[in-house]
């Protein structure tokens, strides 16, 4: 069994950095108290018209979403860019996102360049992360981690978390080169990532622990962070926690198998695949036969973690 568990543990940690799609803005479609949606569009036109450019941003939210109306993606981009020409930065936001990912109008990548770094300019902190992201990644454009970078770290101390957590990852990228120093930058951004509610951040710095990249190796500062991880909703971090209590120093398997369980129902593939390889490895540990089931299951947890 524990040949087997050291196995599944090498594939847990195999998990490369996390490579967040660029997301819609936060901000939704603003309304009016309680209101059926559908009720909103015929007073939020009214005022997009009477120049109120929250309302043009927030009906365009609405077509894009198909929330309380028939969804109109040219409609909704229409409304984008006239609340975004106003000077209504999350709405420029939405213009970016809709020219970078061709929602209602062709892609158009290098234009979304522009309104993100002009939204960003202006003080939108998200638009600093979108832009980031699509520079980090190359998307639709040439990659530059050096503007990327730059970006994402703005971002980051403006607020947005999962910018902090995109520039840990572009760090964990650029370590290979950059060695230490950028292995310290890391950490310092998943910390503040995971200080600030991203999971995803905690369990990066859990990893980070494992693997000793950047600080000391050492297991139980890994499950510290990977506890904090995967208690709020991230399964990953607890498959990997899961792994570590049936195997190592602090060993329990009775827990072990409730992580396992929790990324599991989160539906975590290869989580289950590495519950249902533990528990068959524990029946032959004890002397007991498995069904055909149980025992095809074992070389399914060697297989390749799913994204």
């Amino acid at each position: 069994m524990k040949a087997l568990l050291v196995a599944m543990f090498a594939i847990a940690c195999s998990n490369p950095p996390s490579r967040p799609p660029i997301l819609p803005p936060d901000d939704a479609a603003t309304g009016d108290g309680g209101l059926d949606p559908a009720e909103l569009a015929g007073p939020l036109d009214r005022k997009c018209n009477g120049g109120d450019l929250e309302a043009c941003r927030s009906l365009a939210v609405m077509y894009a979403e198909g929330t309380g109306v028939s969804p109109d993606p040219p409609r909704a981009m229409a409304l984008f860019r006239q609340a975004c020409n106003g000077g209504n930065l999350p709405a420029c936001n939405h213009l970016a996102l809709a020219l970078a990912e061709g929602m209602g109008v062709e892609r158009q990548p290098q234009q979304a360049v522009e309104v993100y770094q002009r939204a960003c300019d202006g003080g939108y902190k998200l638009a600093c992360r979108n832009l980031g992201l699509m520079l980090r990644d190359g998307r639709g454009v040439a990659a530059d981690p050096v503007r990327a970078e730059a970006l994402l770290d703005k971002a980051c101390k403006g607020g947005v978390p999962l910018a902090c957590t995109a520039a840990g990852d572009l760090d964990a990228l650029r370590a290979v080169k950059g060695g230490a120093a950028r292995y310290k930058e890391m950490i310092a951004h998943y910390k503040q990532g995971c200080e600030a509610g991203d999971p995803t951040a905690c369990r990066q710095l859990g990893i980070a622990y494992l693997e000793g990249k950047g600080i000391p190796k050492s297991a139980s500062a890994a499950a510290v962070w990977l506890e904090r991880a995967c208690m709020p909703d991230d399964p990953v971090a607890c498959r990997l926690l899961g792994v570590m209590r049936l195997q190592g120093a602090a060993r329990d398997v009775e827990r072990g198998r409730q992580l396992l369980a929790r990324a599991c129902d989160a539906k975590d593939d290869e989580a289950c695949r590495m519950l249902r390889a533990a528990e068959s490895a524990a029946a032959d540990d004890a002397g007991v036969v498995g069904d055909g089931g149980a025992a095809a299951s074992v070389p399914d947890a060697r297989s390749s973690p799913a994204p």
